[in-house]
């Protein structure tokens, strides 16, 4: 049996601070397991640097206290900044709120898609790789069944947590590991299991160095993800906005993003890719904020 250790460490929240988005983005699954999420508090199972850990995260006013535990055996000298880092994209604490607030006090459709309401906070996932299984799984399918293909591809190919009853999300070797076989029996189609394999053992080759990419040109990261075999524009660019944290990516495509721009802008039917991307270029450079506010809009309007 693995001996077990726990690390805790509090990080302040700013003032303003208001976990809801979040808690929502990562809690979206109440059977998921590799997460729980009830009021307040979330846990958490994922793979850093090859080591599968769970985080529980306690939100409140002022601080959030974070707590990580994993077998005692691992490098926790090197680990925790790595951990710290993982708290800070799962929180949205990337300073791309800033910049979005400056940009709805200069520009006028950016204010009024603000309006009265504070600004959100982006939360991005725990590392890039799950954010590319996601992408993937949820192409040209609803909600509800894309949630329920991740959950067969964490209960396939997760990895147990000393200590902890949830899994962790699978990293590129685990996911690569694979058959379609195994997938496809899982109510994945042949061809979702065949881009899903090949990303994985893009990012294990190094052909897709998904952990150095947010540190490079946008445009660069988004060529690099458009020559996998089954990635297009919304798969990549939703990579880039909850993978690897780009401030500026709108995911063209997205359904939701064109009712809600249909909405903002009381336009006689939904814009296709084009006009959405030229939509946009408005709140260009922070299209990934006004992607999310776009999103919420369509809950709020509801």
């Amino acid at each position: 049996m693995q001996q077990v250790v726990e690390h805790g460490f509090v990080l302040d929240l700013p003032a303003d601070y208001h976990a809801a988005t979040a808690l929502a983005y990562h809690g979206r699954d109440p059977a998921g397991p590799a997460e729980w999420q009830q009021g307040l508090q979330l846990r958490k199972g994922l793979l850093l640097q090859g080591c599968a850990l769970e985080l529980q995260l306690s939100f409140s006013a002022a601080s959030l206290l974070v707590w990580v535990r994993g077998a005692a055996s691992h490098d926790w000298s090197t680990l925790l900044p790595v951990v710290q880092q993982a708290v800070l994209r799962m929180a949205g604490l990337d300073g791309q709120r800033e910049a979005w607030l400056q940009l709805s006090r200069q520009q006028p459709d950016a204010a009024r898609l603000l309006g009265n309401k504070p600004a959100l906070w982006l939360p991005l996932t725990a590392e890039p790789f799950e954010a590319l299984c996601w992408a993937i799984i949820g192409q040209q399918i609803n909600l509800s069944f894309a949630t329920a293909l991740r959950r067969s591809l964490i209960q396939l190919a997760g990895v147990a947590i000393a200590g902890s009853t949830l899994l962790a999300h699978p990293g590129p070797a685990q996911v690569a590991a694979l058959s379609a076989e195994q997938l496809t029996a899982q109510r994945f189609s042949r061809s979702k299991a065949a881009y899903l394999l090949g990303a994985a053992q893009a990012v294990l080759d190094g052909h897709l160095p998904l952990d150095d990419m947010s540190s490079q040109d946008a445009a660069e990261a988004e060529n690099r993800l458009l020559a996998l075999h089954g990635v297009g524009p919304w798969t990549a660019r939703y990579v880039m906005l909850r993978g690897l944290g780009f401030a500026d990516s709108a995911p063209i495509g997205d359904s939701g993003l064109a009712t809600a721009l249909q909405r903002f802008y009381a336009l006689p039917a939904r814009p296709d890719a084009s006009q959405t991307e030229q939509l946009m270029q408005v709140f260009s450079p922070c299209r990934s904020l006004a992607t999310l506010h776009l999103w919420a809009s369509l809950t709020e309007n509801a």
